[in-house]
C-alpha cells in the first residue's frame, strides 16, 4: 500500500481545490456578489448561493 507524503497530500489538496474553483467559477462569482456589503444576514441572504457553490465542489 502507497502513501502520500505530507507534501504531496499538501499538492494535491491544493490543486484540487484550485481545479474546484475554476469549474465552479460561476458560482463562487454569484456567491460573492450575494455576501458583497453584507455581514450577519449573508447568512439567510444567500443560504442558496453557498448550497450551489457547496454542491459543485462536491461534484469535482
Amino acid at each position: 500500500m502507497n502513501s502520500l507524503s505530507r507534501r504531496e497530500e499538501d499538492t494535491l489538496l491544493k490543486a484540487t481545490k484550485a481545479h474546484a474553483l475554476r469549474e465552479c467559477d460561476v458560482v463562487v462569482k454569484e456567491f460573492a456578489a450575494c455576501a458583497s456589503g453584507r455581514t450577519i444576514s449573508v447568512a439567510w441572504a444567500c443560504r442558496d448561493h453557498l448550497k450551489q457553490v457547496q454542491d459543485c465542489m462536491v461534484q469535482l
